[in-house]
């Protein structure tokens, strides 16, 4: 069994379907809201790069990090050629170790969070990001939902056919630790022409604004804000995604 995105990073961007000038002018429209005005921001397991860069074009200083080389390979990728105020590194975000550097603004998309799976582990990811986050700064991150993980994750299967590529996903529940695991076996054309057949899995785990409160407050943060994806209404129940806002406090 293959690690999280170790085999997935290769097809990432052709399967996501995410309208990241979308997503990145609501986290921006959120910071306006609270009249922060940042330069430098820290993106937390930031994948293959493309929030990143979004906000680099944009004119801010960007440091992308993530736990899977083979995102960051992709990332560096993509800034080879450009003069663009960014960087990427691997590193895991529940043991950061960025040399006592600060930012004004930390962003985890993408469910990012889901995959802590125990509130020790997660609260060491809150206190790494209190850590570089300079006084009065935010961290914007989003979570799936209770509906997401619990009805469209839960126990179901899918599967898809691209023209290099297919996969089958193949996810079970686990209602007493609120844990979604997920199989996903893919069929990848190799050089010869034939198909070879590797396995990789995902762990999510169900955290609810309660616990995001809790473990804010432990942590030494506000929680200034928790909306319903793209929006700037109250997290719903109904809703697939859900939006925090996150300061430290001065």
């Amino acid at each position: 069994m293959n690690s999280s995105y170790s085999i997935l990073a290769n097809f990432y961007d052709s399967t996501i379907g995410v309208d990241y000038g979308e997503w990145a002018d609501y986290l921006l429209s959120l910071m306006s809201n609270f009249h922060h005005v940042p330069q430098d921001i820290l993106d937390l397991g930031c994948g293959t790069g493309n929030l990143s860069l979004f906000f680099a074009r944009k004119g801010y200083n960007l440091l992308g990090i993530d736990l899977s080389p083979q995102m960051i390979e992709l990332a560096l990728a993509k800034i080879k050629d450009e003069d663009m105020p960014i960087d990427f590194l691997v590193q895991d975000i529940r043991d950061l170790n960025l040399s006592g550097k600060q930012f004004d603004t930390v962003i985890s998309t993408c469910d990012v969070l889901n995959y802590i799976l125990t509130y020790n582990e997660l609260s060491a990811v809150f206190e790494g990001v209190y850590k570089v986050l300079k006084p009065g700064g935010l961290w914007l991150f989003d979570l799936n939902s209770t509906k997401k993980l619990k009805q469209i994750y839960g126990n179901e299967s899918y599967a898809d056919l691209q023209t290099d590529f297919a996969y089958f996903w193949d996810n079970s529940y686990d209602r007493e630790n609120k844990v979604v695991s997920m199989e996903l076996t893919f069929f990848v054309q190799t050089t010869e022409g034939l198909y070879e057949r590797v396995v990789e899995e995902h762990r999510q785990k169900l955290w609810l604004p309660d616990d995001v409160g809790q473990i804010a407050e432990n942590s030494g943060f506000s929680l200034r804000g928790s909306y319903d994806f793209l929006t700037t209404g109250p997290c719903n129940p109904r809703g697939e995604r859900w939006q925090f806002v996150l300061e430290k406090r001065k």
